[in-house]
């Protein structure tokens, strides 16, 4: 798996060893920074938040979100 496609790691507090993020709000994996989206229980990669909220504003949806972020892939 290549590190640098990791955008969006999902279901953050059943993660055995990153769960303890969801406390503290963010995580530093595979070289980067990720920050904990409560309400989606997943964290984020750093560099997308400001996309994230972008499209949240714009009244989009976590699955159209999702869905764009597959076509960067």
């Amino acid at each position: 798996m290549n590190n640098d496609k990791v955008y969006v790691i999902l279901h953050a507090s059943r993660q055995p060893f990153i769960s303890l993020g969801c406390r503290f709000g963010g995580i530093k994996l595979y070289g980067y920074e990720y920050f904990y989206l409560p309400p989606h229980d997943a964290f984020l990669r750093k560099d997308f938040v400001k996309k994230y909220n972008k499209h949240m504003k714009s009244r989009g949806s976590w699955e159209d979100f999702i869905n764009e972020l597959k076509k960067e892939v």
